[in-house]
């Protein structure tokens, strides 16, 4: 895999970076803090996803990057004289928003993350682990190959060769296994014992002939119960005919009833007709008196009818006078109240011109500034001074962390003296110690001075904002009384349209108090009218019902004689109904007996019944009883073959287990074998074939061949082990390649490699790495060391600006 450019748009410290690959030893140079890994990391971040980073997915958009902008990776690389591309989006907000896209010659081949992992996978032979560990080698990978505390080597390379994982993962997993299959058969076992212990075979016979002598029960009741009920059937056909002889019997009982009834109401009806038709006659000399009385009824009817027109009229105007009266007095009101309100606008803009001059001469805002605008320059100079606040604290937190690394540096190569190893790169410091010292002094003043002029800008923006604050108030005043202004032109219109409406009611008062003169209503003559035309017509009520009173006398004489008529006729009806009462020879005892039949006959076959039930529950137990005794022999059955099948299969599992355990031995066996061909070839090739044979025993400890002899790594030199740890570190990653059917030229990356060697041991390894070039076509070191740059045959310089934003410069 041959990397040629890297994009990057809002990722980590990058706003909008591009950066082109060339072939050779590429030199990754900047000061610590400044984004040279996060370079890396974009590249894994672009082929893997967020996981293959190692960092968490909260970090990944850029700090600088909009609530709604995303991130965004685009990497081109070829495999195989093929070129791909690979673009990779990420958002996290309130939904993680993630997605890819993956080229081939210029040609979409997939979409989405997981289809494009598919892809990526396939075209490079490996997933992301397996890719790190291949072409990544940060330092402390190195300062681990050159470790001499006792196993270290060996974790490190079961760690980087997945061999630990498979060891451990399959142990434990098969374990979880074994344990659980244990116990499932301690539990089978005892479910097993539990039902030998409680099973009795010879309870199948039993219950089977208690059912049939239940069976053989039910059969004789059935046929009693049969028999009570043909019975019963015949006692319900004689209370049938019964019933209708008893229907018949009531319904003459009731006509006798109710024709005695009717009888008696027709006596009592011919008694009140022959009462009225006697008082009738004292009525008629009241009628003839009341004829007198009401000669002149018509006229005062007609006087009244005029008096109420006239009435009604005089109170439809009264009503509209006071209407009118009480308008005027709402629109005279609401006058006063509109110009109350006036006055308070008047003082409000007097308010206003006074709260405008306060905020321009503690804010020092420009006259040309109208006053609709000033709320709105307030709040974009507040926003910049936030945003200049918000820099400042990112700077100063900056500043805190590389004092507090440059702190700890010092303190581990301090505590470590002239004549101490250095913690970083593991050499002796010597005569390097001065000028370390010097160049961490003069990295921590830098730093402490930056620090300081930031506190200052900080507290100046945090004084102009404290005034912006305090004037707050004065301009939440200022917009509430601009609100109200604008409802002036309203007020003022609404002023002329009420004295308009006022003059027009005045006048239309006057007219109605000029009609109400003019008709000369005289309220005590209407009211004794009233009462004069209210008994008369009380008198003609009385008049006009005795009339119908009279008129209605020889009606009531030919009603009396119809009566007396019907009064026969019923008289005669009752009597024949008599009779055929006396002829029907209905017997109530009769019914009394049929039921008492009837009740034993059911009283019988309810006990039959009963007995039926209890013989059908004592049938359903015994059968209950012998299913539940049958599935027992059938449980018993199965959990012995369960039993002995859990037993096979945990045997199984333990030898699976010894096996895997012996395999590992085996592969680690076979792995050594070929990492130490590999590393054998790459010494040979680093020292120009003064070291051509490397062992690695059991615990990965190396022994390298001098002459006749094989020697530790502790007996050579500073410079040789550096070339032992390369060699050892490029061997697995040529390893690592072959095991994944990788066999074409790709990259190589190392972190931090020089940690703080000196001049002789940094050339040195960059010697190394270049016998390397044919097998790596591109190599990419990182470094913070300046010095190095005019190693490389490509430099790229990464530096942050003033927005502490990072950047990226080809050096050439």
């Amino acid at each position: 895999m041959i990397i040629d450019r890297l994009i990057m748009k809002n990722f980590k410290r990058f706003r909008q970076q591009e950066i082109r690959f060339r072939d050779g030893i590429t030199g990754i140079l900047g000061n610590n803090g400044t984004g040279k890994s996060s370079i890396v990391e974009a590249i894994f971040f672009a082929l893997y996803g967020v996981q293959a980073t190692g960092i968490l997915s909260e970090y990944i958009v850029s700090s600088f990057a909009g609530p709604k902008e995303k991130c965004e990776v685009r990497l081109d690389f070829r495999v195989g004289g093929d070129e791909y591309t690979v673009l990779r989006t990420f958002r996290k907000g309130k939904a993680v928003l993630h997605d890819a896209t993956f080229y081939r010659a210029g040609k979409l081949r997939a979409t989405g993350v997981s289809q494009v992992e598919t892809e990526v996978r396939r075209t490079l032979g490996m997933g992301p682990v397996d890719f790190r560990n291949t072409v990544y080698a940060a330092q402390k990978d190195l300062l681990t190959l050159l470790e001499h505390t006792p196993g270290k080597r060996k974790e490190w390379f079961l760690r980087a060769l997945g061999i630990d994982y498979l060891k451990n993962e399959s142990d434990r997993l098969l374990k979880e296994r074994i344990d659980a299959k244990e116990q499932e058969l301690r539990l089978r076992e005892g479910e097993l014992k539990g039902l030998i212990d409680r099973h009795d075979p010879q309870a199948g016979q039993l219950l089977a002939g208690s059912a049939d002598e239940c069976r053989s029960t039910l059969s004789q009741l059935a046929q009693v119960v049969d028999g009570h009920t043909a019975q019963r059937q015949a006692l319900v056909r004689q209370m049938q005919d019964f019933s209708k002889k008893k229907t018949e019997h009531t319904r003459l009982v009731e006509r006798h009833r109710s024709l005695l009834a009717e009888v008696s109401g027709l006596r009592n009806q011919k008694d009140r007709v022959t009462a009225q038709v006697a008082a009738i006659a004292g009525q008629e000399r009241e009628y003839r008196q009341l004829e007198h009385d009401l000669a002149g009824f018509e006229t005062k009817v007609k006087q009244l009818s005029e008096l109420r027109e006239q009435r009604v009229e005089f109170d439809r105007l009264l009503s509209d006078y006071r209407v009118a009266e009480q308008e005027c007095r709402d629109i005279e009101a609401r006058i006063e109240r509109e110009r109350g309100r006036r006055a308070a606008l008047d003082r409000d803009a007097e308010r206003l011109a006074h709260l405008e001059r306060g905020v321009r001469e503690h804010l020092g805002i420009r006259d040309d500034v109208c006053g609709h605008s000033l709320e709105e320059e307030v709040a974009s100079r507040e926003a910049r001074i936030i945003h200049a606040i918000g820099n400042i604290s990112a700077r100063l937190e900056h500043l805190v962390n590389e004092r507090r690394t440059i702190v700890s540096d010092w303190n581990m190569i301090e505590s470590a003296g002239p004549d101490g190893i250095c913690p970083l790169c593991r050499q002796k410091l010597g005569t390097h110690f001065t000028k370390i010292e010097d160049e961490f002094s003069s990295r921590l003043l830098q730093v402490e001075e930056d620090a300081l002029r930031a506190c200052g800008e900080e507290e100046r923006l945090n004084r102009e904002k404290e005034l912006i604050i305090r004037q707050r108030p004065a301009l939440q005043e200022i917009r509430e009384i601009t609100e109200r202004l604008k409802g002036r032109d309203s007020i003022d219109a609404e002023l002329r349209e009420l004295s308009s409406r006022l003059q027009v009611k005045k006048a239309s008062i006057a007219t109605l108090r000029d009609r109400m003169q003019k008709m000369g209503f005289d309220e005590a003559r209407h009211i004794l009218a009233e009462k004069e035309v209210a008994e008369l017509e009380r008198l003609h009520r009385r008049f006009v019902e005795i009339g119908r009173v009279i008129a209605h006398a020889d009606a009531l004489k030919g009603q009396g004689i119809d009566l007396d008529l019907r009064i026969g006729q019923k008289q005669e009806e009752l009597a024949a109904v008599k009779d055929q009462i006396d002829q029907s020879g209905f017997n109530p005892d009769d019914g009394i007996l049929l039921e008492e039949a009837i009740s034993a006959v059911d009283s019988a076959i309810r006990a039959s019944e009963a007995e039926m039930a209890r013989t059908r529950e004592r049938l359903r137990y015994l059968l209950e009883m012998l299913e539940r005794h049958r599935n027992e022999e059938d449980a018993i059955a199965n959990l012995k073959r369960q039993t002995s099948a859990l037993g096979e299969e945990t045997v199984l599992l333990r030898l699976t287990r010894t096996m895997i355990g012996e395999y590992v031995l085996y592969l680690m066996q076979v792995v050594r074998s070929r990492i130490e061909a590999e590393v054998s070839v790459v010494l040979g090739e680093i020292t120009g074939g003064r070291y051509e044979q490397v062992l690695l025993d059991e615990d990965f400890n190396l022994l390298v061949r001098d002459i006749d002899n094989d020697y530790p790594i502790e007996r050579f030199s500073g410079g040789e082990q550096d070339d032992i740890a390369v060699a050892l570190r490029i061997a697995l990653s040529r390893y690592l390649a072959s095991l994944h059917q990788v066999h074409e030229s790709t990259l190589l990356i190392f972190d931090e490699i020089f940690g703080s060697q000196d001049e002789e041991r940094r050339n040195n390894l960059l010697s190394a790495l270049r016998t390397q070039e044919s097998r790596f076509p591109q190599i990419i070191l990182i470094s913070h060391i300046p010095d190095i740059q005019g190693e490389f045959s490509n430099t790229l310089m990464v530096e942050m600006g003033s927005d502490l934003s990072s950047r990226v410069q080809e050096v050439t």
